[in-house]
């Protein structure tokens, strides 16, 4: 039987995270439903003009009769990846005003700007592949390898964003290092071609790229007869579990430093 201190201390940190969910919400998309649907939109909009753009270039996919759905299949997952790196390299920053109250700690705004964009995410992917479905035929659907996917890209992302907390806090040219060197990983990361069509040993150098292994298994779950093999489901979950304890780590050692203004 849990304590009545144990209890009340969840139940003030559930109402901290909702209260901090809530903020991101108004301070993000405005305290309108337009501001979020817009937010929700956006990227949705964004994925479906490079797929048409680059369907238009490209008209045989490597795996599957569209280039669309083979495209979209690939950046969809990194994106999922790489927004929620993002978004959480900038938790701390954008509520350090209320860090100066004691009972909220720098993991309170993490873990409310995870759930918050793993939500919109599951938006996000919801529109895109609903309205994709009206232009090309996709087949039967395995939910587990989406989900799957769906849930080591969100711990990846989060844990490479914790980890940036610290690090953009105490070095402002790594930010921008950071922002140049991350747009054009898709480039490496499976979106545009196969693996296996990579010839040795150029193959093994990229399987070092966790983001292989994440856009292939996402697209087991559209491709029911591609069988991926090159997903290293333990190395994958194994560092993306080990990010996120490194980044937390980072952020307890920091703590006082992250508190105080860059």
């Amino acid at each position: 039987m849990y304590s009545k201190p144990f209890n009340d201390s969840l139940k003030q940190q559930f109402a901290i995270i909702s209260a901090l969910i809530i903020r991101e919400m108004t301070t993000r998309y405005g305290n309108k439903f337009g501001g979020y649907m817009w937010a929700v939109l956006d990227p949705v909009l964004f994925i479906a003009i490079l797929t048409v753009v680059f369907s238009a270039v490209a008209h045989i996919p490597p795996l599957g009769r569209s280039f669309m759905l083979f495209f979209a299949t690939g950046y969809a997952s990194f994106y999922i990846y790489r927004s929620t790196a993002d978004q959480v390299a900038n938790a701390v920053e954008a509520n350090r005003a209320l860090l100066n109250y004691p009972v909220v700690r720098p993991y309170d705004a993490i873990i409310s700007r995870v759930l918050l964009q793993a939500a919109t995410l599951f938006v996000v992917n919801l529109m895109l592949f609903g309205a994709m479905s009206f232009f090309v035929e996709i087949g039967p659907i395995r939910m587990g390898p989406i989900l799957a996917a769906s849930a080591i890209g969100i711990t990846l992302g989060a844990g490479v964003g914790i980890s940036n907390i610290v690090w953009f806090h105490f070095n402002s040219t790594y930010q921008h290092i950071w922002g140049v060197i991350n747009r054009p990983a898709f480039m490496v990361s499976g979106v545009f071609f196969l693996p296996e069509s990579i010839p040795l040993p150029y193959r093994d150098v990229l399987m070092w790229n966790p983001l292989v292994h994440l856009v292939g298994l996402f697209r087991m779950g559209f491709y029911p007869t591609y069988r991926a093999s090159y997903v290293n489901l333990p190395y994958v979950i194994g560092l993306a579990i080990f990010s996120v304890v490194f980044g937390l780590f980072l952020v307890w050692l920091f703590d006082a430093r992250l508190r105080e203004p860059k």
